[in-house]
């Protein structure tokens, strides 16, 4: 465990070192994905076939992916909803509705909302890779309840792109002048909203993610050990649930094998990401009461696991063996006159220092020291 939490602590340094490069290249390959499936769609007309046709595509894409990558996402809605336009402009009234829903969102959420507006897209991205189920999850366990209207949206909108194909096939008179246009886009109209009327799927689609959400944000907030993680299982198992019962009542079209293989792969994705986000010592968990003038606090403590590997360098130091007296018996004699010559009582001036008194010190001195040891 200890090994896994030093690498756990070696890529969240990586990642925060080099965040400002990380984000833009996902975000780069983000866009650059979005923009590719768009241009596959094919309904443009021939005004802009110099962006459409297959020798310039690529070069447009990384454009627009660029230009993605620079700008906020809102603008970045807008991109995406100008070449939906582009791709369907064959079809000018289905260019149009198209266009209006997809700005009505742009405009009326997208531009309001905060950091959860991204999840309109990673919704449509779930669904696309058929592992819807990890965003309600996240969603609910970082950013709140608040996250369920995109999500919605996001629902909304793959249940709704296959749609646009249907309109685009459909079978509608031409209008042969500009009188007839509203006729022409009544047909459309009435054609658009009978289809989503009649398909109830996005509805009750949207209505288990959105209740994956509310349960998962509750639960993680519960004053209990390790709450997120419970609240991932909840979530997980509560999607399970709801899945299998609308199969069973409405006939909900769906897989229970999948459900259960990628919702708990979805769990277990979940978990993962909230184990680079943190990791907590529920062993340490303390409570804390104190107060100010107007209030009094309790306060749940919950120290953080840090497995930071640091650098230390360690210096051994072999201590020589001495005679009993402290002095090594090798360098006994020197260090006694080592210690005569630097006494601290000793004083001298080099003017006035006589080279013969020191001379003739010194022989009194070891003199001294051998008739001692005779």
């Amino acid at each position: 465990m200890e090994q896994i939490l030093i690498l756990r602590e070696a890529i969240v340094k990586f990642y925060k070192k080099f965040e400002i490069i990380i984000l833009p290249v996902l975000k780069f390959l983000l866009g650059y994905f979005i923009f590719s499936a768009i241009s596959d769609i094919g309904y443009s007309m021939d005004a802009f076939a110099i962006i459409t046709k297959p020798s310039m595509r690529f070069s447009y894409t990384m454009l627009m992916s660029l230009l993605f990558t620079l700008l906020p996402i809102s603008i970045g809605y807008v991109l995406i909803t100008l070449n939906i336009i582009v791709q369907f402009s064959s079809n000018y009234e289905i260019a149009a509705i198209i266009g209006a829903v997809l700005l009505l969102f742009t405009f009326f959420y997208s531009r309001l909302g905060g950091k959860e507006k991204w999840f309109i897209l990673f919704m449509f991205l779930g669904l696309y890779f058929k592992i819807p189920y990890i965003v309600p999850l996240i969603a609910g366990l970082y950013f709140g309840i608040q996250s369920a209207l995109p999500i919605t949206i996001g629902v909304f909108i793959w249940e709704f792109y296959p749609l646009a194909f249907n309109l685009v096939n459909v079978e509608k008179p031409k209008a042969a002048s500009i009188l007839e246009v509203p006729e022409s886009f009544g047909q459309v109209i009435t054609f658009f909203l009978e289809t989503v009327k009649n398909n109830d799927r996005w509805v009750v689609t949207a209505f288990v993610f959105c209740l994956v959400v509310v349960v998962v944000y509750v639960a993680s907030k519960m004053d209990v050990d390790y709450a997120k993680e419970i609240a991932i299982a909840m979530g997980t198992v509560i999607n399970i649930i709801s899945f299998i019962f609308l199969r069973l009542t409405i006939g909900y079209e769906i897989s229970i094998p999948s459900l259960f293989l990628l919702s708990i792969f979805s769990g277990v994705i979940v978990l993962i990401i909230k184990f680079f986000d943190i990791v907590l010592n529920y062993q340490r968990t303390e409570r804390v009461e104190f107060e100010d003038d107007d209030n009094y606090y309790y306060v749940r403590v919950v120290p953080k696991i840090s497995m930071a590997k640091k650098d230390r360098s360690v210096k051994y130091i072999k201590e020589p063996k001495t005679n009993g007296r402290g002095v090594s018996n090798k360098k006994e004699k020197e260090a006694r006159i080592e210690a005569y010559v630097h006494d601290e009582e000793y004083e001298y001036d080099d003017e006035f220092y006589d080279d013969e008194y020191e001379y003739e010190e010194y022989d009194e001195y070891e003199d001294e020291d051998d008739s001692t040891r005779r």
